[in-house]
């Protein structure tokens, strides 16, 4: 394992990768454009807070399990050393910068390329299914009214409660190869899946086949509500070039290929069957659940789902030949130090 008790002396492959995700996007929109750079203190007073309160929240848990299990001290011997302060530092602070290059281009899509690929989409879809629709068909399976708010209730909620869990879990890692290949594989699936938005630009199959969730708005409220909030600021993103926005919100773009929600799960479930049994068997539940969840809901087609879970893989399997992650039995009991 990477000694993380000095501090590492060279960036690492993922601050590099998120710099230069930012350096392209604010080169292409900058004419147009100004705004990708003086809006980063914004991103940052929501973002880097957050971050910096997920790894504390973990160090807090991660010393309550070491104290049961006798190990507080080792753990604490880790933790308090310079290599792991400044690798959190470091870890909040570009993760809260790739999240910003990643909602700058997500937002601009629909100004860079404004047609849409999603009738292309729902046919491919229907190709694979034999040509039945998958999300027709969904609706069909889970159109009981219970089911209808169980998974309106629930996919939103799923979600962001993955992204804690998972954060909480590696930021607080005592393991320097474990938080950085995890935050490596992390960005590159984000930013990546960012550029796939804009070479494949599409809605999202309520958005724009609208009529055929119309008939579930009463089991959907939820869902229909946060789609029309989507869209409002989606019409007015295409206003800017006529300057006649209304104040459009950043962290409000749509995009629909690839699933970067069944994405993160499927990420997380292929690091915790590595590491933790217990968080495998979660985020396998949480993967299944949203891959389904979201062509139910319309937010996604199923070749969205099925890309994020290809996009997941990839990420992952770099991260791991960047990191030489092979001695999967000594990375898991340095996680419990």
């Amino acid at each position: 394992m990477v000694a993380s008790r000095r501090i590492a002396p060279r960036p690492y492959f993922f601050e590099l990768f998120v710099l230069a995700n930012l350096a392209l996007i604010f080169i292409l929109t900058s004419r147009a454009n100004p705004f990708v750079l003086t809006t980063i203190p914004t991103t940052f007073r929501s973002f880097i807070p957050t971050l910096l309160g997920y790894a504390v929240a973990g160090v807090v848990l991660r010393c309550i399990v070491a104290a049961v299990r006798g190990q507080l001290k080792g753990y604490l011997r880790h933790i308090r050393t310079a290599g792991w302060l400044a690798d959190t530092a470091r870890l909040v602070f570009f993760g809260a910068t790739m999240v910003h290059a990643y909602f700058w281009i997500k937002f601009v899509v629909p100004l860079m390329r404004p047609g849409l690929l999603d009738q292309e989409l729902w046919d491919l879809d229907q190709a694979m299914m034999f040509g039945f629709s998958p999300n027709i068909l969904f609706l069909d399976l889970f159109s009981n009214p219970v089911a209808m708010r169980v998974i309106d209730w629930s996919y939103a909620r799923i979600f962001f409660a993955s992204m804690t869990m998972a954060f909480i879990f590696f930021l607080s890692s005592p393991s320097r190869r474990v938080r950085v290949a995890f935050s490596t594989g992390n960005s590159i699936m984000w930013l990546i899946g960012s550029w796939l938005y804009m070479l494949i630009p599409s809605l999202g199959p309520a958005f724009r086949f609208p009529e055929v969730w119309l008939p579930f708005a009463e089991g959907l409220p939820m869902t229909q509500f946060f789609q029309a909030m989507l869209m409002a600021n989606y019409r007015e993103v295409l206003q800017l070039p006529l300057g006649t926005a209304n104040d459009p919100q950043l962290m409000l773009g749509i995009g629909a290929f690839p699933s970067l929600h069944v994405a993160f799960q499927t990420y997380a479930f292929l690091w915790m069957r590595r590491l933790w049994i217990y968080g495998q068997i979660v985020f396998g539940v949480f993967a299944v659940v949203i891959l389904i969840g979201s062509v139910v809901t319309g937010w996604h087609y199923l070749v969205d789902g099925l890309a994020g879970i290809v996009l997941a893989a990839v990420s992952y399997m770099i991260a791991a030949r960047l990191w030489n992650l092979r001695e999967w039995r000594r990375l898991r009991a340095a996680t419990r130090r």
